[in-house]
């Protein structure tokens, strides 16, 4: 048997940092047993995913050294690797209808009103949040001249009433149960036809031939349809093997909230890929030699996936800094110098426009941009307190920004432009019923340590979210 590993995204926004802990685990696997690592793309929600969000999941991958075997812009033997291209060959439709004259599954023509009423009265009831199957027994003949006539309907899995899913993953020490009552009857068809997640991903990951399926074990409660969906089909499932979560210092699952989950964020830094890699590893996986620095060679040669970390690893940033460090300074000379160039230019474009007017000399650029590249700054204490405020006034002001912002960049595609900044600042503003111009020498001081820099929402938006949130919080900390 060949070894076939896939990761599956879902190009609905910036590639996550989880991506590359996912696919780093599964390439290990895939290249230790001499198998193949796939890349598909799960974009069967047409509403969010965008082709620009599959590009950054190619060059992420890419940039990585996560360098797949077959994949929607390399090609394959079991492609297309993209399912709504698959959808469009009518690839799960009849798998769907296979269920339903099994009686594995059937038409529901419950309208999106009465899902609702349903939902509030179990809400109201204080029962679990989930379809009553009242169209679980209805006549498939009949089923089938409804929908002839046009009615609209989904197909949703007969899930079993009763007894229990039992499973023992192997990086598990005892069986994952769960009683099959507590289970929902799955839409497998959506109403347009497409297919959802849960059936679109067994469909392909048989016929694209997987053996393992290596994911987050926010899968767990999803495993039961998969195993009962490739039971009705007659497939072999592949062994699915579920490994921690990317966590956060306090446990919390990892989230942009608390840490930068962006790749590219990560990219833009200067990171080294082979840092980042390095410390993935040591989340999931650790070296029997007990050593902290390694590289994606030698993390093959040494991989176990029974070694695989389960209990949550905790992401922490500063051993990422700390192992970067050591990589960037074993780097050749050129390579240093290559990364210095590109870490400037990779600003240099943004922010030119922004100091051209305040420029007498070319090195004039290096002291005036220099908050744009620091990693932090640090504001006189009377600079932060402008003439009308007081320190307390000062204190507020930064941290109800602050909280603001952090609720913005938390949400799902925030656009982190001067225009968008301006907008919430000012509704802030207006809000509160503060003066701008104080509130606005505060950020400014906060934000660059200086009391003139250019117009300040370009200036947020060229720091970007995690340096301005940073130094809000850094500036509130001093002015207590």
């Amino acid at each position: 048997m060949t070894v076939r590993v896939r990761i599956a995204p879902s190009p609905t926004g910036d590639p996550h940092v989880g991506t590359a802990y996912i696919g780093l685990i599964n390439y290990c696997f895939a290249k230790k047993l001499g198998g193949k690592f796939v890349l598909r793309i799960e974009d069967t929600d047409q509403t969010r995913c965008t082709e620009a969000s599959a590009q950054a999941i190619y060059g992420s991958l890419k940039w990585l050294g996560l360098n797949y075997d077959e994949g929607p812009d390399v090609g394959g033997d079991y492609g297309p690797y993209v399912q709504s291209e698959r959808v469009k060959l009518g690839m799960y439709g009849q798998y769907a209808e296979q269920l339903v004259e099994q009686g594995d599954a059937y038409y529901c023509f419950c309208t999106a009103r009465e899902l609702e009423a349903m939902k509030a009265r179990q809400r109201a009831a204080g029962e679990p949040i989930m379809y009553d199957r009242r169209h679980r027994g209805i006549d498939l003949q009949e089923a089938r001249a409804r929908a002839s006539a046009g009615e609209p309907f989904v197909i949703r899995l007969k899930v079993p009433l009763e007894g229990e899913h039992v499973y023992k993953d192997r990086l598990r020490k005892s069986p994952v149960v769960k009683a099959w009552k507590d289970i929902d009857d799955q839409v497998l068809m959506k109403s347009d036809g497409w297919p959802t997640y849960h059936l679109a991903a067994v469909v392909d990951d048989h016929l694209m031939a997987i053996t393992h399926v290596i994911r987050a074990e926010e899968w767990l409660n999803s495993l039961p349809k998969h195993t009962l969906i490739n039971q009705k089909l007659g497939f072999t499932a592949p062994e699915y093997i579920h490994v921690g979560l990317l966590r956060n210092a306090d446990k919390s699952k990892i989230s942009k909230r608390k840490n930068p989950t962006n790749l590219l964020w990560y990219r833009a830094q200067g990171y080294l890929p082979e840092a980042l890699l390095n410390f993935l590893a040591t989340l999931g996986h650790s070296h029997p030699d007990g050593r902290e620095r390694f590289s994606l060679d030698e993390l093959i040669a040494i991989f176990d996936i029974e070694r695989i970390n389960v209990a949550g690893p905790v992401f922490d940033l500063g051993k990422l800094k700390h192992l970067q460090g050591q990589w960037f300074r074993d780097l050749s000379t050129e390579r240093i110098a290559q990364e210095v160039h590109t870490a400037i230019d990779a600003r240099f474009t943004a922010l030119l426009p922004l100091f051209r007017e305040r420029m007498s000399f070319g090195a004039d650029f290096i002291w005036q941009a220099e908050p744009f590249y620091a990693e932090s700054v640090t504001p006189h204490l009377d600079d932060l307190v402008p003439k009308g405020w007081d320190k307390e006034q000062s204190r507020a002001g930064l941290e109800a920004t602050q909280a603001m912002l952090k609720a913005y960049a938390a949400t799902e595609t925030p656009l982190w432009d001067a225009a968008t900044l301006e907008k919430l600042v000012r509704d802030l503003l207006e809000a509160k019923q503060w003066q701008g111009k104080q509130l606005f020498m505060s950020l400014r001081v906060a934000l660059t340590g200086k009391r003139e820099s250019p117009p300040l929402f370009d200036t947020m938006a060229n720091l970007g979210a995690m340096r301005c949130l940073e130094r809000l919080g850094l500036a509130q900390q001093k002015l207590k």
